[in-house]
C-alpha cells in the first residue's frame, strides 16, 4: 500500500490540497508578463548599421485597451540611403527610437511585440544652437566631394573644353554660395540627421550634374 495514504490525517491534507488546486480559476493565478521586446527586433533606418541596442523600456498601456507597449533605442551608423562614391566613408552616429505594441494571439498562442516606424531620437527639448550650413552644417562627405569636384571635375573638364569648364565652375560656385545660411539644430542627433541629408542632397545633385555632361568627359566623372 502506498504510504502517502498510510494514515487517515495525510489522506485528508491530501485531499485538501487537490481541492483547493482544482478551485483556483485563471484569473486567481498571478499575471506574469512576458518580457519586453529584445534587441533582435530593433529595425534599422535605411542606409545605417545598428552598432548598440539599449533595454527597451515599458510605456503606459494606450487609450485604457490594456495594450501593452515598450519604447527601445539605438544607435546606428549611417551613410544617405543613396549610391555613393566608394570613398564615402564618413558614417554619423544618430540615435533612434522603436516604439512597440503587444498583440494578443488567440488562446494558448504567444503574443508578440510588432514593432513601429523608426524614428530619430525626438531631442527637440535639448538645448538649441545655430550653425553655418556651409561648415558645420554641412554634410561632411558632401564636403568632402565638393572638393574632389573642385580639384579634379574642373580642370580635367576646362581642358577638353573651357566653355563647359567655366558652366562646370559657375554651377559650383553657385552652389556654395546658396549654403549661406543658418540651421537650428536642437541636439547633436538632430544635427546629425540635418547633415545626412544635406549629404544625399548634394548626391543627388551633382550625381544629376555629371550625368547631363557629354560622353567626352566621361574621364573627369568623380564616382
Amino acid at each position: 500500500m502506498d504510504k502517502t495514504f498510510s494514515s487517515p490525517a495525510r489522506r485528508h491534507a491530501w485531499l485538501l490540497m487537490l481541492v483547493a488546486v482544482a478551485s483556483c480559476s485563471s484569473q486567481d493565478l498571478p499575471f506574469v508578463a512576458a518580457p519586453l521586446p529584445d534587441a533582435s527586433l530593433a529595425r534599422p533606418y535605411p542606409g545605417c548599421t545598428i552598432v548598440s541596442v539599449s533595454p527597451a523600456e515599458a510605456l503606459p498601456e494606450e487609450g485604457g485597451r490594456g495594450v501593452r507597449r515598450a519604447l527601445m533605442r539605438h544607435e546606428a551608423d549611417c551613410l544617405p540611403d543613396f549610391p555613393q562614391p566608394s570613398d564615402w566613408h564618413e558614417p554619423y552616429r544618430i540615435t533612434f527610437e522603436q516604439e512597440f505594441s503587444e498583440v494578443r494571439q488567440s488562446p494558448g498562442g504567444v503574443d508578440t511585440w510588432v514593432g513601429g516606424e523608426t524614428r530619430f531620437l525626438d531631442d527637440s527639448a535639448g538645448p538649441r544652437r545655430q550653425v553655418e550650413a556651409a561648415t558645420e552644417g554641412m554634410g561632411k562627405n558632401c564636403a568632402l566631394l565638393l572638393d574632389k569636384l573642385q580639384a579634379d571635375a574642373a580642370p580635367c573638364i576646362t581642358a577638353i573644353d573651357p566653355d563647359t569648364g567655366r558652366q562646370f565652375q559657375a554651377a559650383l560656385d553657385d552652389f556654395r554660395a546658396k549654403l549661406n545660411f543658418q540651421i537650428n539644430a536642437h541636439g547633436e542627433t538632430h544635427l546629425a540627421a540635418i547633415r545626412m541629408g544635406r549629404d544625399q542632397f548634394c548626391l543627388e545633385n551633382w550625381w544629376q550634374v555629371q550625368r547631363q555632361l557629354e560622353g567626352r568627359f566621361d574621364q573627369c566623372v568623380v564616382k
